[in-house]
């Protein structure tokens, strides 16, 4: 497949044109090979992402966090002088989506956590729109806050935090989904229409609001909750274009070492 079919379909795949206000460059990075064959996926560009793309023969690697930004005029130096060069040498392209990959109704993020909890109903915050990002649906059963992060540690292999009023044993049903950072579903809405709010990070304010507003938050960590959305797209693009994929996972949350006051 040749770099600018690939280009050109993930733009209209992934309906990029409608995601204007991303702070994220979307579309294709750095250009290297012109046919691709071989695509290596990962949450974000990073030494090791490429590297390990490079390691498998890969052409291209897709990923959702990139190298450059909208509007941000840096000096190559440092990790983006290392990272560019490592692509350079290999002649990979890179290529990174972001909102666009979010909000995607297929293989979006949140579409894919949603599908941990095979939500019904599935709509964005605001219906109909996808510029909205996130989602929000219904459990076919009400679950339990345990049932619920349970199931989705156990699937994303990541530890679960779980804010709101504590009790483990209150039923939930109507729940919003938002990879990444997802604090202003609480933030911006002090009755939120929803029991739960899936997300990878939140800030400070969060930790109150889900008490006060009576909405347990699911804080997963940012890059657990974006790994399936690109990993989708990847094996979409294997099956519809005959590609190999191979999805690079490193387990940041695993992977981080952590301390408590009980450590020596």
């Amino acid at each position: 497949m040749l770099l600018e079919e690939l280009v050109s379909y993930l733009y209209k795949y992934l309906d990029a044109r409608s995601f204007s206000f991303d702070p994220s460059l979307n579309g294709l990075q750095v250009e290297g090979y012109k046919e691709c064959t071989n695509i290596a996926t990962a949450c974000s560009v990073s030494l090791e992402s490429i590297d390990a793309a490079i390691d498998l023969g890969a052409d291209t690697l897709l990923v959702h966090h990139g190298l450059f930004w909208k509007g941000q005029m840096h000096p190559v130096v440092g990790p983006l002088k290392d990272r560019l060069y490592a692509l350079l040498e290999a002649n990979i392209n890179l290529i990174a989506y972001h909102l666009p990959l979010d909000a995607h109704n297929v293989v979006g993020n949140n579409k894919y956590l949603a599908d941990i909890l095979s939500l019904n109903e599935l709509d964005y915050v605001n219906p109909g729109d996808p510029k909205s990002i996130a989602m929000q649906g219904v459990l076919s059963e009400p679950m339990t806050i345990k049932q619920v992060g349970q199931r989705l540690a156990q699937a994303l292999q990541t530890r679960v935090e779980v804010l709101g009023d504590g009790d483990e044993n209150i039923l939930l049903s109507d729940i919003a989904v938002c990879s990444g950072s997802g604090s202003f579903l609480i933030d911006d809405n002090m009755k939120p229409g929803f029991h739960a709010l899936i997300t990878g990070d939140v800030n400070t304010q969060t930790y109150q609001l889900a008490k006060e507003t009576g909405t347990a938050v699911f804080v997963l960590g940012h890059h657990a909750s974006e790994q399936g959305g690109v990993k989708r797209l990847g094996d979409h693009l294997a099956r519809k274009f005959s590609l190999e994929h191979h999805h690079l996972h490193f387990g940041l949350e695993k992977e981080s070492k952590v301390y408590d006051e009980n450590c020596d």
